[in-house]
């Protein structure tokens, strides 16, 4: 008995000192990478002019595009002209000016008529198309068709006749908005040709031959919806700035034809009136 209690002391003392030593090897170990355990391999440095070499300008891509892109960019150009010109003609000032309305306005209500002429055939603009337009048929016609719709239709006329330009110039923005597609469509049929007249001549191994002519299908078919993009949106927002101009133009003329038929009829039997 005694010789086992002498053992199972030796055993405790034991296992006492050695699992401390056990513990601080396998903490020890674990900062220290295994043999089976490969070091982490460095980074591989970008190679010097790869990163330049994936980048490709605009003008890489115009030159890749082909000679549809000619075409493209002429249409780009004439959006842009007729964009600016737009922009400054369709303004108050070239149909309505407020100098006109004020100058017309009293004249009418003087019953003027030869000082309403004169100032409408110095006019320019649409409106004072316009008023030349109803006051030749009034002088024609005398005062009794101031409320007739034949002087309605004969201003009307009037001021599309004097916006025909006006008209004509913006539906160019409609023209390259579908010439513009179908450029790029045109541009892409090329490319596309192009890239399987290098396929059956054996390019099949080497995608680089015909690369080039798919870049300039996909380029073509890219640069041909944005120059229509643009145009597009032109058209509807210049066509409806035209017909809102032309509608206050035809407004206008309404109210002083308007003040000219009250000022008649302030006058008895309109002898008063200085009619030309």
């Amino acid at each position: 008995m005694r010789r086992y209690l002498q053992i199972l002391l030796f055993t405790i003392v034991a296992n006492g000192l050695v699992s401390p030593l056990a513990v601080a090897q396998d903490d020890f170990d674990l900062g220290i990478p295994g043999e089976e355990e490969a070091a982490p391999a460095p980074a591989a440095k970008p190679a010097s002019g790869s990163a330049s070499s994936g980048e490709v300008s605009l003008i890489d891509m115009i030159k890749a595009g082909g000679w549809s892109m000619w075409i493209l960019g002429s249409f780009s150009i004439a959006v842009i002209a007729l964009l600016v010109f737009c922009c400054i003609d369709l303004q108050k000032k070239n149909f309505h000016p407020d100098v006109l309305v004020q100058t017309l306005a009293g004249e009418m209500q003087n019953a003027n008529f030869e000082g309403a002429m004169g100032a409408a055939h110095n006019s320019p603009s649409c409106l004072g198309s316009v008023m030349r337009s109803g006051l030749d048929y009034v002088g024609e016609r005398g005062y009794g068709v101031l409320d007739s719709e034949q002087l309605a239709e004969a201003m009307a006329a009037a001021s599309r006749k004097h916006n025909r330009s006006r008209v004509r110039t913006i539906n160019y923005f409609s023209i390259i908005a579908q010439a513009g597609p179908m450029m790029g469509l045109l541009g892409t049929v090329s490319g596309m040709i192009g890239a399987f007249a290098k396929l059956s001549q054996g390019g099949t191994g080497d995608p680089s031959v015909f690369a080039g002519n798919i870049s300039e299908a996909l380029i073509t078919t890219a640069s041909g919806l944005v120059v229509a993009l643009p145009a597009i949106f032109c058209y509807f927002i210049f066509r409806d700035r035209l017909q809102q101009l032309a509608a206050d133009c035809e407004e206008h003329g309404a109210e002083l034809i308007g003040m000219l038929r009250r000022s008649v009829a302030s006058f008895e039997g309109g002898e008063e009136i200085q009619q030309g």
